[in-house]
């Protein structure tokens, strides 16, 4: 690492708390159960809700696991990446942070076009430039307040958690006394079977997949050692229920399957509590797209910032912002890029999105399994994955054959998406010789 870098991670901010982290990571991991409602009639409620807590137990419980003792063992900027370098070596560490922010621009433009999209709900007749000025405002304050550090952002995550949660646990507690519907029928959407479990499948493991991200920040989390394991294991379990009681009670309640869509939970809270919660539950899935927005945004500008240090991005994205000590000129870059974004209309990028994150996500597994080889220096005291090597093999075991069937499933499902999604991985490949090449350039005395 160059002396800008090593100046650069020395000034690195370390003030986020427990609360503050917990919401930063419940907002990736989950932001409220916003967004799974289109899928309902794609997939069928049974078995959509049936792949919510397989993928919890295939996919997203083994990840909180990984993240946590790898963690407990080097809390470093970074995250995962540092992690995957470490333990892999730096040729699938480049891979992993390749793979990351190409996922990260395919994710995290969604939410301001989102956010766009539901303003005519209170200023109808936007125009579509008014749009794209509302979203590029939208990234504009976010951005801002990323620049303002952990401490800011963890604070606004805490109150728009809070106040997207609250309508969710008022629909399942009104919902409880009105159950006149068996959420799991019909199990599959008709004859479109394995086209269901597919795009089921596919999205599962999507919403728990941002259990790694919070390891990205570690340098600015008081004591990461113990509280990002605490954090994990403390947001897993709400994070499932989260996805799964308000479907089921929607479900149970109001019924209507086939019918739903984007929005739906605030068709649910009208049915249940009136014109009050069903614009609260709305309200709730506009806070959702701010708060998973203003959290990947920290997490990846921290990747990203990380990628530069280690000289595989340009190196003047490495300097921190002189007062806030956070990676500005990272964060102000995604800002440009996030507010071109969204001028295109975009279809769902889920596939490939899903094969980008799910080949990092397996080679932090894999890291996982390699760090157990190396002897352990410092504190050792810190969280483990039960179970031994076994434990640590069936973590890693899990997340590579569900993966593969996502593979195979979305592959049989639009295979036009897939051969993005290949795409996309071989991106990573490719680019690594020059990357390499151009590193090597930058760091010559006559480069």
């Amino acid at each position: 690492m160059s002396d800008d870098a090593s100046q650069a991670a020395a000034r690195a901010p370390r003030r986020a708390g427990l609360l503050s982290a917990a919401a930063l990571l419940y907002a990736s991991a989950c932001g409220g159960p916003y967004g799974t409602e289109d899928f309902v009639a794609r997939s069928g409620p049974g078995l959509l809700i049936v792949l919510q807590i397989l993928a919890a137990g295939l996919w997203g419980i083994p990840l909180a696991l990984a993240t946590a003792e790898l963690s407990a063992r080097r809390p470093i900027e970074g995250g995962y990446y540092r992690w995957v370098r470490e333990y892999m070596g730096e040729y699938w560490g480049f891979q992993a942070g390749t793979w990351s922010l190409m996922s990260s621009f395919l994710d995290n433009a969604l939410y301001p076009a989102l956010f766009a999209g539901v303003l005519p709900y209170f200023v109808p007749g936007l125009g579509a430039f008014e749009r794209w000025l509302a979203a590029a405002g939208f990234i504009a304050v976010l951005t801002w307040l990323n620049i303002r550090g952990i401490r800011i952002v963890g604070g606004a995550a805490v109150a728009l958690n809070l106040f997207l949660a609250a309508p969710i646990v008022w629909i399942v507690i009104a919902a409880i006394p009105r159950w006149q519907f068996n959420p799991f029928v019909p199990f599959g959407a008709g004859e479109r079977g394995f086209e269901g479990f597919g795009a089921g499948l596919a999205l599962a493991i999507w919403f728990h997949s941002g259990y790694s991200d919070i390891s990205t920040a570690a340098e600015e989390i008081d004591n990461p050692r113990r509280t990002i394991p605490y954090v994990l294991l403390l947001v897993t379990p709400l994070v499932i229920l989260s996805y799964v009681l308000p479907m089921v009670a929607g479900l149970a309640a109001v019924g209507g399957w086939e019918g739903w869509e984007s929005g739906q939970f605030a068709a649910v809270g009208q049915a249940l509590g009136g014109s009050v919660l069903g614009t609260w539950a709305f309200l709730g899935s506009v806070a959702s797209f701010v708060v998973i927005f203003m959290s990947y945004l920290l997490w990846w500008s921290r990747l990203a910032w990380a990628f530069a240090a280690d000289g595989f991005l340009p190196r003047w994205l490495v300097h921190r912002h002189p007062v806030h000590g956070t990676p500005h000129r990272v964060l102000v870059l995604y800002a440009a890029i996030y507010a071109a974004l969204a001028a295109i209309p975009f279809k769902d990028l889920l596939i490939v999105d899903v094969w980008l994150f799910g080949a990092y996500d397996l080679l932090v597994m894999l890291a996982v399994v390699r760090a157990r080889r190396v002897p352990e220096t410092g504190d050792t005291e810190g969280f483990r994955i039960p179970g031994g090597t076994f434990g640590v093999g069936l973590s890693a075991a899990l997340i590579g054959v569900t993966w593969i069937a996502v593979l195979i499933a979305t592959a049989r499902q639009n295979q036009l998406d897939a051969t993005a999604g290949a795409v996309a991985l071989a991106i990573g490949f490719a680019a690594y010789p020059i990357a390499r090449r151009l590193r090597r350039r930058a760091d010559s005395p006559t480069g």
